[in-house]
C-alpha cells in the first residue's frame, strides 16, 4: 500500500530528471549527485507510490505507465519549488545573475549579436547564457525548467508557457536572380503555389508559417530541404526554387545569385515574443527584458512593426 507521507523534493526532482534524460548517468550529472544517490531516491519514491515508475534496462530507462501518469504532477511540484527559490533569490535583484535564454535558429544569427552587446550595456548585472534551438526543443526545455525564457515566433502552441509579444517581423520571398518575380512588391501568397517552394525541415516553425501562406500545392508540392536558412538560400541561388525568409535575415545575405520579392499588402509577418513558464515568479523581469530586446532590435534597424497590445 502506498505511503501517505508526501514525497520529498529531492525524490521528485530525481524522478523528473530521470524521465527527462532517460539515463541514470546523465540525470545524476544534471542534478550534481551520484548515481547511487539518484537510484536511492527513485527507489524510495517507488516505495511511496507502491509501484514501478521506471523500467531499468542495460542502456536506457523506460518510463512505466504509472510513471507517465504521475510525471506531470511531479514536474509541477518541482517547478513550483524552484519558482519559490527563484523568488527568494531574486528579491531586490531584478534581472541580475545568470539567465538561460533560448533563441530560434531563424532569428539567432542577427538578433543574438545585438542581445550580447546590448544587454551588457542595458542590464550590466545580467549574465545571459544563450542556447539556439528550434521552437519545440525550446518549449520542452522551458517546461523542464532547463531554460528561463526563450525568444521565439509565438504564433504556435505555447504548451505550458506564456509569451510577451515584442514585434511583428515581415516575411519576404527569396528568388533566383533573373526570376520573373525579381523586383516585385505585390506577390500574393497564393502565387507561391505555382512555384517550387523550398522549406526548412519539419522541426522549424518558419516552415509552418510558410505553409500557412499556401492554399494548394498543385503540381509543385513544397520541398523540405535543410535545417538551416543558409542551406536553403544556397539552393535558391542555384535555381532550385524559391523560399520565404524573415526580412531581418536579409542583412546576413550578400550574394548576387538571388534577389528579393515582396508580398502585397497586408504583408505576412511572424510575431516575435519572449516565452517563459506560467509558473515563473519573474513575470515583471521578463516583461522588462522583452522591452529591452525590442528596443535593441529597433535601434539596430531590424524590420518589425510594433505590437498593439490590448
Amino acid at each position: 500500500m502506498s505511503s501517505t507521507t508526501p514525497p520529498s523534493f529531492s525524490q521528485l526532482r530525481a524522478f523528473v530528471s530521470l524521465c527527462d534524460h532517460q539515463h541514470f548517468g546523465e540525470a545524476a550529472s544534471a542534478l550534481g549527485v551520484s548515481q547511487p544517490s539518484l537510484s536511492q531516491a527513485i527507489t524510495a519514491l517507488e516505495k511511496r507510490v507502491d509501484g514501478e515508475l521506471v523500467e531499468r534496462t542495460t542502456r536506457r530507462v523506460l518510463v512505466t505507465p504509472l510513471g507517465r501518469a504521475l510525471l506531470p504532477y511531479a514536474r509541477e511540484a518541482v517547478l513550483a519549488a524552484e519558482a519559490f527559490s527563484e523568488a527568494v533569490t531574486n528579491q531586490g535583484a531584478a534581472l541580475a545573475g545568470t539567465l538561460r535564454l533560448g533563441v530560434i535558429p531563424t532569428l539567432a544569427p542577427y538578433l543574438v549579436p545585438l542581445v550580447l552587446d546590448g544587454l551588457n550595456h542595458e542590464l550590466p548585472l545580467l549574465r545571459p547564457e544563450l542556447r539556439e534551438m528550434v521552437t519545440g526543443d525550446l518549449l520542452d526545455m522551458l517546461g523542464q525548467g532547463r531554460l528561463d525564457a526563450a525568444v521565439i515566433a509565438i504564433d504556435v502552441d505555447l504548451r505550458r508557457a506564456t509569451a510577451i509579444p515584442m514585434y511583428d517581423e515581415p516575411l519576404v520571398i527569396l528568388v533566383p536572380a533573373g526570376h520573373a518575380w525579381e523586383g516585385r512588391e505585390d506577390v500574393a501568397p497564393a502565387e507561391l503555389d505555382g512555384q517550387r517552394l523550398l522549406l526548412l525541415d519539419e522541426d522549424n516553425c518558419l516552415r509552418d508559417q510558410t505553409l500557412a501562406l499556401c492554399q494548394r500545392y498543385g503540381a509543385n508540392p513544397p520541398t523540405a530541404v535543410a535545417t538551416t536558412l543558409s542551406t536553403v538560400v544556397q539552393m535558391v541561388a542555384h535555381g532550385v526554387g524559391v523560399t520565404v525568409i524573415p526580412e531581418g535575415a536579409l542583412r546576413l545575405l550578400a550574394g548576387k545569385d538571388y534577389v528579393v520579392a515582396r508580398f502585397a499588402q497586408p504583408v505576412p509577418t511572424r510575431r516575435i515574443g519572449l516565452a517563459h513558464r506560467r509558473s515563473s515568479s519573474r513575470g515583471a523581469d521578463f516583461a522588462r527584458l522583452a522591452e529591452v530586446i525590442t528596443n535593441l532590435a529597433r535601434r539596430a534597424g531590424l524590420p518589425g512593426a510594433e505590437v498593439a497590445l490590448s
